[in-house]
């Protein structure tokens, strides 16, 4: 949806004949129709519906002469300031024009206008006219994901940074949550298999790690990762680990009432306090900034960071993600979780800014803040329980 301050309404003159302008939900047929010119992974007219009215997206349209000749759609994620070129189309017949010049220079002023600092986007490895277009703008590649799209072919990942100094970005491998509380087993998953850490991932371990850094399982409801449970399961792999905190208090004691319940918490917090010590793993209290955190991941260590779900994402739950790089005024997340009507690709190397990781990071009536800093040692194991 078009954002307030943003202003397309009138078009964008390109040059004497093309304008580029918001997309309205009388576009969609000619939205369609460029979209029928591909084999597989077309936009439907239910996702132009949904993108329209309901994402929180940009979506662009080049008009010649009354004739839409291309589109380009931009994503974003609450809470973070990044976006993601998820589309951008030419008609065939009008190739060569630079119309998609013209699109992509307005979708990533639109990204701008929205506080955007990164945009990134994915292309198939075999689209030489696309990846020379954007290698063009400045567009840097980050890595491959195989089996991408639909027809199992791979997607070329690219990044620009669109205002602000270049990011430090450490090379994580992407794994995400496959149940709505595995957020804490996921993020450790990537940080781990950054960490040289060689298991075959999948459900079975992510249930496995789950089992091992709970607090709690109740009728009720699903345990919380605690992250010095994280840190117990990492040493059992043979990586090093290090809870930092903010107090010495118990995770999680005020998200329940009953007394007995908050009894198995304790007594959980005890055993991992005892496997934490006994494995080498080291506890610090301080309440660390954001410079802690980037002076951690610049010296080869992967923090695992507990955010709070209703500052990012509305919801009132504990939340883990995955630091994967730094600049100046952000930190880059791999989010775990995949928010509906979006893919994989809209969690990698999100960027936060200090004030809103000041925001973000701290979880509960008790302000809980803790990150899981975890190292490379010299012989990590594969399984070690």
């Amino acid at each position: 949806m078009c954002p307030p301050e943003a202003s397309w309404s009138d078009g964008v003159k390109m040059n004497a004949i093309l304008s580029i302008r918001w997309a309205k939900a009388a576009d969609i047929e000619a939205l369609d129709r460029l979209e029928r010119t591909f084999s597989s992974d077309r936009i439907t007219a239910d996702n132009w519906y949904y993108l329209l009215e309901k994402a929180n997206a940009d979506i662009l349209v080049a008009e010649r002469e009354g004739t839409i000749v291309g589109d380009a759609v931009v994503l974003y994620r609450r809470g973070f300031h990044g976006a993601r070129l998820y589309s951008l189309v030419v008609d065939p017949h009008e190739r060569n024009r630079g119309i998609g010049s013209s699109l992509l220079a307005a979708a990533e002023q639109a990204a701008v206008k929205r506080g955007c600092f990164t945009m990134r986007l994915e292309v198939r490895e075999d689209n030489a006219a696309a990846l020379a277009l954007y290698q063009r703008h400045e567009y840097v590649l980050m890595g491959l994901t195989k089996d991408y799209y639909e027809d199992h072919s791979s997607a070329l990942r690219l990044r620009k940074q669109l205002k602000g100094e270049p990011a430090h970005l450490v090379e994580v491998p992407f794994y995400a949550q496959s149940l709505d509380f595995t957020c804490g087993p996921a993020a450790l998953m990537m940080a781990l298999r950054s960490l040289g850490y060689d298991a075959a991932f999948g459900r079975d371990l992510e249930l496995e790690l789950w089992r091992e850094a709970t607090t709690i399982f109740m009728l009720s409801g699903h345990g919380g990762c605690s992250p010095y449970g994280l840190a117990v399961a990492a040493l059992r792999r043979g990586f090093g680990a290090t809870v930092v905190s903010r107090d010495a208090a118990v995770p999680f004691l005020d998200s329940v009432r009953r007394p007995e319940k908050k009894d198995v918490i304790s007594l959980c917090h005890e055993r991992f306090l005892e496997d934490l010590q006994n494995l080498g793993g080291a506890v610090e209290i301080q309440n660390f900034t954001f410079d802690d955190v980037v002076a951690r991941l610049s010296r080869g260590a992967i923090p695992l960071l507990l955010v709070s779900g209703y500052r990012l994402y509305g919801e009132k739950q504990p939340h883990w993600v995955v630091v994967t790089g730094y600049d100046s005024s952000h930190l880059y997340l791999h989010d775990p979780w995949i928010p509906p009507g979006t893919d994989r690709a809209d969690s990698l190397n999100l960027p936060l800014n200090a004030e809103s990781f000041e925001q973000s990071s701290r979880f509960g009536k008790a302000r809980h803040r803790y990150m899981v800093v975890l190292e490379r040692l010299a012989h990590p194991t594969s399984l070690a329980r």
